[in-house]
């Protein structure tokens, strides 16, 4: 028996209760009545309630007071153990595909295939190393492109055609009419071919301890939760920004409905699945847009920006890397002459010869008319794109779910620090009988 740590980041389950309360999502009621549910509890406040910092505090145990680990790709820069490498020294095989923040450490991974945006070494054969750099340019460009459903399938399909599983035909059948509808069930798409990758590689590797994470549920909750009717408040998404209230969709029920699926399919093959949400979101109140450079190489140009490496992160953030201290600080006088009205368009984080930025501006589209790059002012709206209107928000609860763990009563309250020594434990208890050839992790 395998031990699996299925990561569905931020996904809601107290919105999955209140349909499975209307009599949806059957099989998240079954897993709810039969096993315990654990709330957990992380950092207690911003700018610490992100999910590249809760994390690596599954991975390594810590608080964020112990990690230090605050931005995305960070972890590479703070190396520590990880769950990985030390199951490894204890004998135990191990995968990953697409942790958060996560580095690849280990000695010899059946597999390490890191999440888009964290640079650190792939381990995976020569084809899942293909198909896993096609899905992080997917990803990555995922704001700013235009790529249709069609093309993108045609893209995928040569590279993902030996990992997909036939059980999970229905669910890509189901999920291809509302991909081609609406921008937002891509994710889902992605997610399922993430898991049947996963599901193959655990399968062909004979690997004892597997991570797999998956985001378009936090995706979809961030960007429509006021399109969904597990949302009570008053607030809803213009019909330019979201076409779900018009076509009838509720977008949380869908990606809620496919998780359920792919949980199924987890529960199915016999093996310890332990679920963890990090987080989990509520209603943002607040007006807050959230935008994206388009073609960070062409916009940064145009602002005379040199000697940087660009790196793009999720979202409205990018890093940008300089070879020497002095040419950073001119990378920050040239980014303070780029201003949106009468304000900075990028707040910084100085870290030497790095700079960590973001696209400052919360407004709506029509405040981008008026840009100052350099002393020229104009209407650079186009060199934008909209990421999201913010929907959701984080919140320091999460959730919890062992499949070996049967349901005792009341919901639990733990600390998220101490799934790392559940799913720890799990894999050592899975492999106790199993002879083990001992590593060293530093």
């Amino acid at each position: 028996m395998a031990v699996i740590s299925l990561e569905l980041n931020e996904l809601n389950l107290h919105y999955v209760r209140k349909f499975v309360t209307a009599g949806k999502l059957p099989g998240f009621a079954k897993l709810l009545k039969e096993k315990q549910l654990f709330e957990t509890v992380s950092e207690l406040g911003y700018p610490y309630l992100e999910p590249w910092i809760q994390w690596p505090t599954v991975y390594n145990g810590k608080t964020y007071n112990e990690h230090k680990i605050f931005r995305l790709g960070d972890s590479v820069y703070k190396p520590q153990p990880q769950i990985w490498e030390k199951l490894e020294a204890q004998g135990v095989k191990v995968g990953a595909l697409s942790p958060m923040n996560a580095a690849n450490a280990c000695a010899n991974p059946d597999f390490f295939m890191p999440d888009p945006w964290t640079n650190t070494e792939v381990t995976a054969s020569p084809r899942a190393t293909r198909l896993y750099a096609l899905i992080r340019d997917v990803v990555n460009d995922n704001a700013s492109s235009e790529l249709s459903s069609f093309k993108l399938g045609r893209q995928l399909l040569p590279l993902a055609l030996p990992y997909l599983r036939g059980k999970s035909l229905a669910r890509y059948l189901r999920i291809l009419p509302m991909a081609l509808r609406h921008k937002w069930a891509k994710a889902a798409f992605l997610d399922c071919l993430l898991t049947d990758l996963f599901l193959s590689l655990m399968d062909d590797n004979g690997t004892q301890y597997g991570s797999l994470f998956l985001n378009a549920g936090a995706h979809i909750q961030h960007h429509h939760m006021f399109d969904s009717e597990a949302y009570e408040g008053e607030r809803r998404n213009p019909g330019w920004y979201s076409s779900a209230a018009e076509s009838d969709v509720d977008p949380l029920l869908f990606i809620y409905s496919v998780y359920e699926d792919i949980l199924n399919q987890f529960l199915e093959t016999g093996n310890r699945v332990l679920i963890t949400t990090g987080l989990s979101q509520m209603p943002n109140e607040r007006e807050h847009y959230q935008y994206r450079i388009v073609d960070f190489d062409s916009f940064f140009a145009e602002a005379g920006l040199k000697d940087a490496e660009i790196k793009p992160r999720m979202s409205r953030d990018f890093l940008l890397d300089f070879p020497t201290r002095e040419a950073a600080e001119v990378g920050i006088a040239t980014l303070d002459t780029v201003r949106c009205g009468d304000k900075p368009l990028f707040s910084i984080e100085d870290r030497g010869t790095t700079l960590f930025c973001q696209v400052g501006y919360f407004g709506a589209p029509e405040g981008l008319d008026n840009v100052t790059i350099g002393s020229v002012s104009g209407n650079h709206r186009a060199k934008f794109t909209l990421v999201s209107i913010e929907n959701g928000i984080h919140q320091t609860i999460g959730y919890h779910i062992d499949s070996a763990i049967a349901a005792t009563g009341e919901t639990q309250n733990i600390p998220l620090t101490e799934v790392h020594e559940r799913l720890y434990r799990a894999a050592i208890d899975a492999t106790a009988s199993r002879p083990k050839v001992l590593k060293n992790v530093a």
